[in-house]
């Protein structure tokens, strides 16, 4: 592939995180507080539209593997999620009712991310084809994520511009929305022409057992400590980007510095991707994943404290302090992800060997179904918490009670320090390595899988 090529198939990645993102930081607050849902009946609403796209992760990895088309294995998946893309965020991001259903939001949601279910499997699966090597595979999918970065660093971007003129929420939901939908068809138009693909058939006998080789995963140690890896630190991604927000406004209460931290944070994290690419390329993914992960726990053990010490302090002492936290911790955001991206398409290799047939979209469809349990979960679970439990109203903002800001304040940190501890220790422990990898494509090159 070309460098030409390369970017065309990683750009497809830019407008889902363009839009995946702002649901948490923006979307989710701006139907609970400025629409009326409420911060808990959003946070169900959410895990029951996520819960719903769970379960046909593992039916389009059966159907990636199962049905090719004249224009190869991944094309025209692709070419159908971007209209459903397209539908889907002119329903969320531009409602037409100011106070919208339950029903239309859980519409919208479900249409969105049924529409990432079938780019982004696709897109994991077809990097198996474009990247076979072990360490081109790790530069094409931090090359993805750097497209996704590109993708978030664009609508935090564009509140940061808008709320100058307009501070409200509204007014930056709706630009995020236009911004979406322009990109869509013109990115996956380009993608589609310019980036090839596999045109292997896939053996209809084999292709039965599509589904048993889905179940069978749930038996594969090496793949479950990988995807439970993803869960925890999706969970933790997640947890932060939901209570961001209300944590920069009830906890630290700089509300008006939040869209521009929220960006510094952004474009550090594209230095950290370069970071953690490196330190994979030199050692190995698995490694370079679990360093950024001890890293992120320093980081937010830091901030733990940190917090402490910073909250009676001037709001311009108070700024640097955060500023600081912040910039520390985006270096740790774009590294592990992207390299367990990398190390699935690894096993994926090693799994297909074993079963005879080409199974990478089953795969990553595993993977995913269950990393978005972790999203899922990191956005119903707090919230529910906050509400329920502590009594916290996100209508009163300060005005809340100081057990409540301080619950906001544990979640935020403490929590993700017990989940990356965990997800260190399964990268760690990887077992399969550069050498390994390379046996096993050099066994799949012989069988021509």
């Amino acid at each position: 592939m070309n460098l030409y090529q390369r970017l065309s198939y990683t750009a497809l990645n830019f407008p889902t995180s363009a839009a995946g993102m702002p649901i948490f930081i923006f979307v989710l607050p701006f139907y609970a507080d400025d629409l009326g849902l409420g911060l808990s009946l959003v946070g169900v609403i959410f895990f029951l539209g996520r819960f719903t796209d769970i379960l046909t992760d593992p039916v389009m990895g059966l159907l990636i593997d199962k049905f090719p088309s004249s224009w190869g294995k991944h094309k025209h998946w692709i070419l159908l999620s971007a209209p459903i893309f397209m539908f889907a965020t002119f329903l969320i991001f531009l409602p037409q009712t100011s106070s919208p259903s339950w029903i239309y939001f859980f519409i919208g949601l479900f249409l969105l991310y049924l529409a990432f279910t079938l780019s982004t499997i696709t897109q994991l699966s077809w990097a198996t084809f474009l990247a076979p090597d072990y360490d081109d595979r790790t530069r094409l999918l931090t090359l993805r994520e750097f497209m996704a970065l590109l993708g978030m660093f664009s609508v935090i971007a564009i509140p940061a511009i808008v709320e100058i003129n307009d501070p409200s929420l509204q007014a930056k939901v709706n630009a995020i929305g236009i911004f979406v939908l322009f990109c869509i068809p013109l990115i996956t138009m380009n993608s589609l022409w310019n980036t090839p693909d596999s045109f292997s058939a896939p053996d209809q006998e084999k292709s039965e057992n599509s589904f048993k080789n889905f179940i069978a995963l749930f038996s594969n140690k090496m793949l479950i400590r990988i995807v439970t890896a993803a869960v925890l630190i999706a969970f933790c991604m997640s947890l932060n980007g939901a209570l961001y927000l209300i944590w920069m406004e009830v906890v630290i209460e700089l509300p008006e510095y939040s869209s521009r931290l929220m960006l510094i944070y952004y474009v550090v994290s594209v230095f950290g991707l370069l970071i953690w690419r490196h330190l994979s390329l030199k050692t190995s993914k698995h490694f370079a994943a679990g360093i950024s992960c001890v890293y992120a726990i320093i980081i937010l053990s830091i901030g733990f404290i940190g917090y402490w010490y910073i909250k009676d302090l001037t709001t311009v002492q108070k700024l640097i302090g955060v500023g600081t936290f912040i910039v520390l911790y985006g270096f740790s955001f774009s590294g592990p992800l992207p390299l367990i991206n990398a190390m699935t398409a690894d096993i994926s290799d090693k799994l297909s060997f074993e079963a005879g047939e080409n199974i990478s979209g089953t795969v990553f469809s595993f993977l995913t179904t269950l990393t978005k349990i972790g999203f899922a979960l990191a956005a119903v679970v707090p919230y529910l918490i906050l509400e329920l439990y502590w009594g916290f109203d996100i209508s009163l903002g300060t005005s809340n009670t100081e057990s409540s800001k301080m619950a906001i304040y544990y979640i935020y940190t403490f929590v993700p320090i017990i989940s990356y501890s965990i997800a260190s220790y399964l990268l760690f422990t990887h077992s399969l390595g550069r050498e390994d990898h390379k046996k096993i494509k050099s066994k799949l090159n012989n069988n021509a899988l």
